[in-house]
C-alpha cells in the first residue's frame, strides 16, 4: 500500500501510558474524527515520528536494518493500513471521517459536557455538594470595592486546583449581570484567530443559553473567525467556569457568548480592530454584563518539552509569575504582552491571548489577585501555575 509513508496527523494528542513496566503511547483525537483511543507500544514513536510524507516504507526499514521485504514490514504495512483506516494520517480515509463526524456535530442544538464524570461528578446532587464543599463555591460577604466587571478564573482541573476557583466567583455571586461573556483559550485549534458556537452549554445543571443573536453579530464583526465551530467540543476552558457558574447562580436567568481564542489574535491589528468590535457590539446590547476570562500561566517540565523537571524551574517560574500579575494588577497591558515575549514565550502562559483580547476590550482600571497556586505533577515532572483576578 504504502511507498512514501503518509502524514501522521499532528492535532492527534500522544500520552504515555505505562502497564507491566512497559510504556505504551495513547493516541487521542480530540474532535474524534479518528476511531479511538488507541494504545500502540512506545517503541513506534519513529515509526509515527518517519510518518511526514516524504520517508519511504524502504528507508524506514534500512534505518532498522530489516529487510523491506521481509515479515517485519510486511506486518507494519499492514498495521499503518489499519491506522490510516482509522483516521490518524492525512488522506482520503481521514477527510471521509472528517465529514462524517462534523455532519454530526453540526446537528446538535446543544454542546454536551466533556468533563462530567472526570473533573467533576456527573450525578447533580454530588455535583453540588462538591461544588459547595471540596471547592467552597457560594456567596461571601458583599466586597467594599463593589461587583467586578471581569474575572480572570483558570480551568486547570477541579480536582488538583480545588481552592482557587471560589475566591474568583465569590465576589460575583449577586452580580447583577444577565449575560456572561465567556473568553477562553482554545488549547485543540488555532487555525482561526476566533472560535464562537451558536450551540447552548449543556452539563449536569442544565442548559444554558447561548445568545445566538449576539453571536451572529459578532461572526460578522470580528476578524479570523473560524467557520466550524468544533473546536468547543474537546474544549474545556469554558465549561468548568460554567458549571461553577450554574451553581453560584442557581436559579438565575443568563445567557453566554462563548469564544474562544487563539495566539492568531495577537497577530497583526487583529488584537485592537477585534477588542474595539466586541466592545461596541456588547456595548450595543445595553445588557448588564460580567465577563469571565479563562486561562492558566506558566506550564513547564518534561511533560510541556523542557529538558528539565519542573521542579528546577518553579523558582524562575513563581517570579515570572509575581511580574506577570503586577502587571495584572497595573492593567498595563503592553508590558503583560512584553514579559511574555521577552521570555520568548519558555513559560508557555495559555491564558496570553483570551486575557489580552478581554481587558482590551472590557479597560478595567485595577486589577487584584484573589488567589494563586501551583500544581506540581511529580510523576511527569511537570506543573502549572494559575490565578484568579478580579478587575473593576
Amino acid at each position: 500500500m504504502f511507498g512514501t509513508l503518509p502524514v501522521f496527523r499532528a492535532d492527534v494528542q500522544i500520552s504515555v501510558h505505562q502497564e507491566d513496566h512497559e510504556n505504551y503511547l495513547v493516541l487521542h483525537d480530540p474532535f474524534g474524527f479518528a476511531d479511538g483511543p488507541i494504545m500502540v507500544h512506545a517503541d513506534m514513536l519513529d515509526v509515527l515520528q518517519a510518518c511526514d510524507g516524504e520517508t519511504t516504507l524502504t528507508q524506514l526499514a534500512e534505518a532498522a536494518s530489516e529487510d523491506p521485504e521481509g515479515a517485519q514490514v510486511t506486518r507494519l504495512k499492514l498495521f499503518l493500513q489499519q491506522m490510516d483506516e482509522m483516521g490518524y494520517f492525512e488522506g482520503a480515509a481521514y477527510e471521509a471521517l472528517k465529514e462524517t463526524a462534523l455532519a454530526e456535530w453540526d446537528s446538535l442544538a446543544e454542546r454536551p459536557p466533556i468533563c462530567a464524570g472526570t473533573t467533576y461528578p456527573s450525578e447533580i446532587a454530588e455535583l453540588r455538594e462538591y461544588l459547595s464543599t471540596e471547592m467552597g463555591i457560594g456567596p461571601s460577604a458583599p466586597d467594599s470595592t463593589g461587583l467586578p466587571t471581569a474575572v480572570l478564573l483558570p480551568h486547570i482541573d477541579f480536582r488538583v486546583a480545588p481552592t482557587v476557583y471560589a475566591p474568583g466567583l465569590a465576589p460575583v455571586a449577586e452580580h447583577d449581570a444577565d449575560l456572561v461573556i465567556m473568553i477562553g483559550t482554545s488549547h485543540y485549534w488555532g487555525d482561526d484567530a476566533f472560535v464562537l458556537t451558536e450551540k447552548s452549554y449543556s452539563t449536569p445543571l442544565g442548559v444554558v443559553q447561548t445568545d445566538v443573536e449576539l453571536v451572529r453579530i459578532l461572526k460578522k464583526a470580528l476578524p479570523g473567525v473560524s467557520a466550524t465551530d468544533i473546536a468547543h467540543k474537546p474544549e474545556h476552558s469554558l465549561e468548568l467556569h460554567l458549571v461553577a457558574l450554574q451553581h453560584l447562580w442557581q436559579g438565575k436567568s443568563f445567557t453566554v457568548v462563548p469564544l474562544l481564542v487563539t495566539m492568531a489574535a495577537l497577530e497583526g491589528n487583529i488584537l485592537s480592530v477585534s477588542a474595539e468590535a466586541l466592545r461596541t457590539t456588547i456595548e450595543a446590547t445595553g445588557r448588564k454584563v460580567l465577563w469571565l476570562i479563562s486561562g492558566d500561566l506558566a506550564h513547564v517540565g518534561k511533560k510541556f518539552g523542557d529538558d528539565l523537571p519542573a521542579g528546577e524551574l518553579l523558582d524562575r517560574v513563581t517570579r515570572a509569575d509575581a511580574v506577570l500579575l503586577g502587571h495584572l494588577t497595573n492593567v498595563d497591558l503592553a508590558a503583560y504582552h512584553e514579559e511574555i515575549t521577552e521570555n520568548d514565550f519558555s513559560f508557555r502562559i495559555c491564558g496570553h491571548a483570551p486575557t489580552m483580547l478581554a481587558l482590551s476590550a472590557v479597560a478595567p482600571t485595577r486589577g487584584s489577585v484573589v488567589s494563586y497556586d501551583v500544581w506540581d505533577e511529580a510523576e511527569t515532572e511537570s506543573a502549572v501555575s494559575f490565578a484568579t483576578v478580579l478587575f473593576h
